[in-house]
């Protein structure tokens, strides 16, 4: 496990908020799967600019601002703070259990327009700290997504260096990734799909239908 210092740790999340913000803020992706008896199921992920600090496991603490007054930044100022990359090493700190240095070390891989994804589960609740409901990633990196009940959509709540076979159940592949601004109708681009389908005989759900056109290209 790679060992982060403070200014390490302000570089990577303000080099990868760039990322979020080029990538995945206020977009929502669109992930195809297919399960063992090769049906096809779809899951839809958004992303808000407020949900950018919890995957950083950087905890946001009370400072003392330009102005002499004591603060604490919120979700949306820490986010802004790194786009504006002005985020300073006094106004955060780690997690205690060395979490965070491991969403750290994950952080780059995963703040992409697919996720570097290949598979989507079910949390599996073993791990009684962890509080998300689906898990999206690979062996060496998940992303985890909660149901937020204002905008009733699945939102990011939690990243982990780790297998996704050990914490999830209901595994599923993904086999293409689709990708729209959050407030769109209709998915216009794919960022994913697998070599190794037969696509023009796969069938969509009826909704899906239309994206036959670009899974084909």
């Amino acid at each position: 496990m790679a060992k982060y210092s403070k200014a390490d740790a302000a570089s990577i999340a303000i080099k990868c908020a760039a990322q979020y913000k080029s990538e995945l803020a206020n977009k929502t992706l669109l992930f195809l799967c297919q399960d063992k008896h090769k049906r096809i199921l779809s899951f839809e992920f958004s992303f808000r600019e407020r949900n950018y600090m919890h995957l950083t496991g950087l905890i946001p603490v009370e400072y003392i601002d330009n102005k002499n007054n004591k603060h604490i930044l919120s979700a949306v100022e820490f986010y802004n703070k790194c786009i504006s990359k002005t985020l300073q090493t006094n106004q955060f700190e780690f997690y205690k259990d060395g979490n965070t240095q491991l969403k750290l070390e994950v952080l780059p891989k995963m703040i992409c327009k697919n996720l570097s994804a290949k598979m989507i589960g079910d949390y599996n609740t073993f791990t009684p700290k962890l509080q998300t409901d689906k898990l999206v990633g690979k062996i060496d990196g998940i992303m985890g997504f909660d149901l937020d009940k204002n905008e009733n959509r699945y939102l990011p709540n939690t990243l982990l260096k780790a297998d996704i076979r050990n914490l999830s159940t209901s595994t599923v592949r993904i086999i293409a990734t689709f990708r729209k601004p959050i407030n769109a109708s209709s998915y216009q681009e794919i960022t994913y799909k697998v070599n190794n389908i037969d696509w023009q005989n796969i069938t969509l759900p009826e909704n899906l239908n239309y994206l036959s056109d670009l899974l084909l290209q």
